[in-house]
């Protein structure tokens, strides 16, 4: 009697920690700390095999942190179990891409609803982005000389030179981040006859460079002004007056230094406005934000410049803005604007794309820049010279130097 009554409460113990596993899990998983969730799910199902919703959360973790081999193994066997909808078809679908498997990816396609947004869209390019790898255009080349084993990205043109956002280690600022214990994000500026090899390298201000991350430089065509992006870094929160936000700033050059401060005009505390993009003259500025109203997670705008002050932001439309994440515009001087969107329809991840302006303003004919400047994984922030036969992004493709890495564009 002793016995059974010790292994009765020896179970209910079991099973109260196990329990606390799934509460620790889901915890780190509604924050995004996928990496500390994953091993308490992996707890929980160890004593618990047939709980659906908690692999399913597990995949999802899997595929954030790019562990993309179990997070397919895990949305394989929930939808041999399960009927699915179409939001569990993207996930899968966008892990298969992301291992570079476009034939299932694309028969998974085939299983959206009929009326999916751009479902059509989303089986063919999967044979397009087959074909593209084969026949490149491109020539693209790792930035080994600049790029560190940590985050390099945007790199934009400036002056005999390449300023680009990085949290490496050697960064001028040493707090950490509290949402991924990593550096901050400061602006470098990478100098040299050829920016592929560049003689110097170092932080680009001490006046713009703080304490937050810094990130997303653009510059009038005379290098006189800087728009940058600036985040105040804390904890995510599900209240939206405490979110993580992004905000715009702006400075010039005078006196040999970074002066004249200036905030967004539409800068505030529960929306995020980020990733400027001026025109050259300043006639025109893009930026993206998660304001109410738009198409997807985030969308891109455009003020126009009247009498030296900033129009209110317009939506560019459903052509280039989708229900998903669309971000980093550059403004090419010939009218074209890129981007960057992990929509369904790419070739995996983020990808880069082109919007030709229209004769009435409105940016139309969206394409995909294709292989190799796209891949399986996230290719983010182009910019191009005036030329168009050089341009720079950023990558975490494989066989780069660490977590994303800057990349070199020639036009063959």
């Amino acid at each position: 009697m002793i016995a059974a009554s010790m292994i009765a409460l020896s179970s209910i113990a079991f099973g109260q920690k196990s329990a606390k596993h799934l509460e620790r899990g889901n915890a780190y998983f509604d924050v995004r700390y996928y990496a500390k969730a994953i091993p308490e799910y992996e707890k929980y199902l160890r004593s618990h095999k047939t709980s659906a919703a908690c692999e399913l959360r597990l995949a999802d973790c899997y595929g954030k942190v790019g562990r993309y081999e179990k997070a397919e193994d895990l949305y394989a066997a929930y939808f041999s179990k399960h009927e699915v909808n179409d939001s569990l078809i993207i996930r899968y679908a966008e892990v298969l891409k992301k291992q570079g498997k476009y034939s299932e990816a694309k028969a998974e396609y085939h299983q959206l609803s009929p009326g999916f947004y751009r479902r059509s869209e989303c089986v063919a390019t999967c044979d397009s982005f087959l074909v593209s790898a084969k026949e490149p255009f491109y020539k693209v080349e790792n930035m080994s000389k600049i790029n560190s084993v940590h985050s390099d990205i945007a790199p934009v043109v400036y002056k005999k030179g390449l300023v680009f956002s990085s949290n490496r280690e050697e960064t001028m600022i040493k707090k950490k981040s509290s949402n991924t214990a990593l550096p901050l994000y400061n602006l470098l500026y990478a100098e040299g006859k050829d920016s592929l090899y560049p003689d110097h390298l170092s932080n680009f201000s001490n006046r713009i460079n703080t304490i937050h991350h810094e990130c997303c430089a653009s510059f009038t065509a005379d290098y006189k002004k800087i728009f940058f992006t600036r985040s105040i870094d804390k904890p995510y929160s599900n209240d939206p007056g405490s979110k993580n936000a992004l905000k715009m700033y702006s400075a010039s050059w005078a006196n040999n230094n970074w002066t004249d401060w200036q905030t967004f005009v539409f800068n505030d505390t529960t929306r995020s406005y980020g990733h400027p993009a001026v025109e050259g003259n300043e006639e025109l500025f893009f930026f993206v934000s998660d304001m109410e109203g738009g198409y997807g997670g985030t969308d891109i705008y455009v003020c126009f410049s009247i009498d030296h002050k900033w129009t209110n932001p317009i939506n560019l439309g459903p052509h280039v803005n989708s229900p998903y994440n669309d971000m980093y515009p550059f403004y090419h001087p010939d009218g074209t604007l890129y981007f960057s969107s992990n929509r369904p329809e790419g070739m995996g991840g983020y990808d880069i794309y082109s919007a030709t302006e229209h004769e009435d303003g409105d940016y139309e004919f969206v394409l995909n820049a294709g292989a190799p400047i796209n891949s399986s994984m996230d290719d983010i922030s182009v910019y191009w010279n005036k030329e168009k036969n050089t341009g720079y992004f950023s990558s975490n493709r494989e066989g780069g130097k660490g977590e994303e890495d800057i990349y070199i564009i020639k036009v063959k």
